[in-house]
Parts: structure tokens; sequence; C-alpha cells
């Protein structure tokens, strides 16, 4: 799984949440990041606490400024398919 995230506040803007150490957008800019962003800011990932950055995330989403798309990788294809 992958999260697409989309720009949607009509500017330019610094998403300080976005990994690995935040990430500007432009207008309608998207960014696609490997796996479910409020689980990989839960996780810590070897940080202590996130909590500031989930909490932006949240404050983004309500506001409108950002969309977040979840992306499901094809699983199914293989060599062995039938054409």
């Amino acid at each position: 799984m992958k999260t697409k995230v989309i720009n949607t506040a009509g500017e330019a803007r610094h998403y300080g949440f976005l990994p690995s150490h935040g990430r500007s957008l432009a207008d309608d800019g998207e960014v696609t990041l490997d796996g479910d962003l409020r689980s990989v800011l839960a996780s810590g990932m070897r940080r202590y606490n996130r909590s500031r950055e989930i909490a932006a995330l949240d404050a983004a989403c309500l506001a409108g400024d950002i969309c977040m798309v979840e992306v499901a990788e094809s699983c199914c294809a293989s060599s062995s398919a039938a054409p």
C-alpha cells in the first residue's frame, strides 16, 4: 500500500509531517509515499514522539489543505498468468 498526498490548499505549502524531514508541495502538487502515512508517523520511525506531526496532519486534513488517497499496489500480476 502507498499513500498519495495532494496539496489542495490553493498555494504552495511546506508540510513538516511528510517524511523524511518535511516536503514542500506546489499548488495541486502531490507526492506518493510507501505505506500508510498515519501508521508511519505513529510508529515513530526511531523517534521518541511524533504527536506534533500527527496533530499537524490531522489539522491539514480538517482544514482541507491536503487530500490523502490510499493507493493499492497490483499484487495479481505474474509471469505465469495467461494473456
